[in-house]
């Protein structure tokens, strides 16, 4: 969304101009408009023009009118004319491409960014554009992930960018009703400014009439679109005006800058500017983590890739930092716009750029330690050859919402209800004792069919959230300082898209506390035996898993007798015991200096069968066992 002068009113012109002054006078007038960014009113003038005369520049300045007012259709048909011209440029050859491409015609497409590539061989964005023509097909396989749906706010006006808010959603939109008085229009695009609406939606997915945002909100010009923190702070893009006077930058141009309100009663109030707006670049499109200390927002301030890039800006301290760019992984030479962060691990954006169906599409990049992976597109249904951008997903990904100008007349945006198909994985770290959520834990998951490794801390709730590929297999492992590290597997091989398509895990996570003994289960010998029976391979083969998870730890092996034979001997049968199970360990990759072989005999009996009582072969069972305790940390031997 770019902004404008006011519109100027139009010259009369005389009779005296002779047919080709007519038509230099409705160029003159057509770019005097286009300036002012006032594109519906250019394109009168320049038909005018073309009517009159074949100008070039007219034709060209139409074609630009019709691409920047969205109307994609008048748009191809006015570059195919503009590319036939001696007065062509490379660009002109790239964004007829573009318009082909997101006109669903991708074979002419494929023709013209051939074109441009001769002209601009080091387009690493086009390149990318033109393999995308060839990907259409793969990006439409298995498109039963989702079903689409339009809902019941789109009655014929642009409404885009929803926001959960309370029981329904929050959008922006150019119907009419947000504003008292006389309805000011956007010289760009012919149409009302933007306002914020709520509509309360039910569990049916119905939505009531949409009703205007209260307060000192929606303005005379356009406010949204927004996110929430909480119920009573709201952060959203409006024009840079005060009061009712806007305020040019340097340029000349009104920019979009980034505000704050706060919720009293029903109304919001205390509008303030975020310190990293500026009079001379737009900021705008804010999209929060969970804790509200840290924003995702678009702006073409300088320094970044190309168009409008991605940053983040986090508050310390009550404060907001300066901007950081998103890098390249996010951020192309086109336009990125519409970030929202889900589960503060998951980046939803729309752009330009990358592997692309046409005009804006929806993609989503993963956190992985600190670092945001390629961005992957969402692919069809959410995405189409048109503007596909501003997508909202429920706290289980199961559904959600998003923007797009499919199904209209390409100019008009509207909001599509999603059903997510694909699986995700929902995972707690818990405390394994009191099974109490745990925050702080890594969880890594790696795709062990694919190699593919993703990462994410949970915060204080200990929830942890992860998109699983399909027909793959997945560990799952927790590490938290002071616990031992908990490895789980998942897999979504043989799973039916149509049952559960989420799967969920609790990751138990189990406190080291020096010299407490654990047990291990089914470790057993034959009667005076201390060789490692097969079945107890399986048991000190955990313990080995436990040890290679845990390489910092030292470990105690205590070896039990029941209390049958004399003391003596059954103290140097568990000392021997307790050295085998070493033995395996170590022949298993475990170096010996981390463990103790310790045997106790019939010293620490767990139960009532001592010297002279009758018990149960079970009961003496309970009595034959091997433990390890945890003793200290390999790290101590470094200080």
């Amino acid at each position: 969304m770019k902004h404008h002068y006011k519109r100027f009113f139009l010259l009369q012109a005389t009779a005296l101009f002779l047919l080709s002054g007519c038509a230099t006078y409705h160029l003159r007038q057509g770019n005097r408009l286009f300036n002012s960014l006032a594109y519906t009113d250019a394109i009168v003038e320049y038909q005018k023009a073309l009517g009159k005369k074949d100008l070039p520049q007219a034709q060209i300045q139409l074609a630009e009118s019709y691409r920047l007012t969205n109307n994609t259709v008048k748009a191809e048909d006015a570059y195919s004319k503009v590319v036939q011209l001696k007065e062509c440029e490379p660009v002109h050859k790239l964004r007829y491409a573009q318009l082909l491409m997101r006109n669903g015609k991708y074979d002419m497409a494929k023709t013209w960014y051939d074109n441009y590539l001769k002209d601009q061989p080091n387009d690493t964005n086009a390149k990318q554009l033109r393999a995308s023509c060839d990907s259409i097909q793969t990006m439409k396989k298995d498109s039963a992930i989702y079903t689409v749906t339009s809902i019941g706010v789109n009655t014929g006006q642009s409404n885009f960018s929803p926001q959960y808010y309370k029981d329904g959603i929050v959008f922006a939109s150019d119907r009419s009703s947000g504003k008292s008085g006389k309805v000011s229009t956007y010289p760009w695009t012919g149409q009302p400014y933007l306002d914020l609406f709520y509509s309360k939606g039910d569990s049916k997915g119905n939505f009531s009439a949409p009703e205007a945002l209260r307060g000192d909100v929606n303005g005379i010009y356009h406010d949204g679109p927004c996110v929430f923190s909480g119920d009573s702070v709201m952060y959203f893009t409006r024009d840079n005006y005060i009061k009712k006077k806007a305020k040019k930058g340097d340029a000349g141009v009104v920019n979009l800058k980034i505000y704050k309100a706060t919720k009293k009663d029903s109304l919001w109030k205390n509008v303030e500017e975020l310190p990293f707006n500026s009079n001379n670049y737009s900021t705008g499109h804010p999209a929060l983590t969970k804790d509200g200390n840290t924003m995702y927002f678009v702006s073409d301030m300088p320094g970044g890739l190309g168009g409008t890039d991605l940053y983040v800006s986090k508050k310390e301290n009550g404060k907001w930092g300066a901007p950081k760019n998103m890098g390249p992984s996010i951020n192309t030479s086109l336009n990125e716009m519409f970030p929202t962060v889900f589960h503060d691990s998951i980046l939803y954006f729309s752009s330009e750029g990358h592997t692309n169906m046409g005009g804006l599409d929806l993609f989503y990049s993963q956190n992985e330690n600190g670092k945001w992976s390629d961005a992957v597109n969402m692919r069809y249904p959410i995405n189409s050859s048109y503007d596909d951008f501003g997508v909202i997903l429920n706290d289980s990904a199961t559904e959600g919402y998003f923007s797009s100008n499919r199904n209209s007349n390409t100019t008009q945006d509207n909001i599509f209800g999603f059903t997510k198909l694909f699986f995700t994985l929902e995972g707690i770290a818990v405390e394994k004792i009191s099974q109490q959520p745990l925050g702080g834990v890594l969880v890594e998951l790696t795709n062990e069919t694919t190699g593919k490794k993703l990462a994410t801390i949970t915060g204080d709730d200990g929830k942890f959230m992860f998109m699983l590929e399909q027909n793959s297999d997945f560990s799952v492992v927790g590490s938290k300082d002071n616990y031992f590290t908990n490895t789980e597997r998942v897999t979504t091989k043989n799973k039916i898209r149509s049952e559960n398509m989420y799967v969920k895990l609790k990751l138990e996570m189990e406190r080291i506390i020096v010299n407490k003994a654990i047990a291990l289960e089914n470790i057993y010998y034959d009667l005076d035996k201390w060789d490692i029976r097969p079945d107890a391979a399986a048991g000190l083969d955990k313990l080995v898993s436990v040890l290679k998870e845990n390489s910092d730890i030292k470990i105690e092996l205590g070896s039990h007798t029941d209390s049958r034979a004399d003391d003596a001997y059954n103290m140097r049968l568990s000392q021997k015991r307790a050295e085998s199970a070493v033995s395996y360990l170590v022949s298993h990759g475990i170096t010996k200096d981390r463990m103790t072989a310790k045997g106790f005999g019939e010293s620490m009996l767990v139960n009532r069968c001592k010297n002279g009582v009758e018990c149960t072969e079970e009961e003496h069972q309970q009595n034959r066992r091997t433990e390890f305790k945890v003793v200290g940390f390999t790290s101590n031997d470094k200080k």
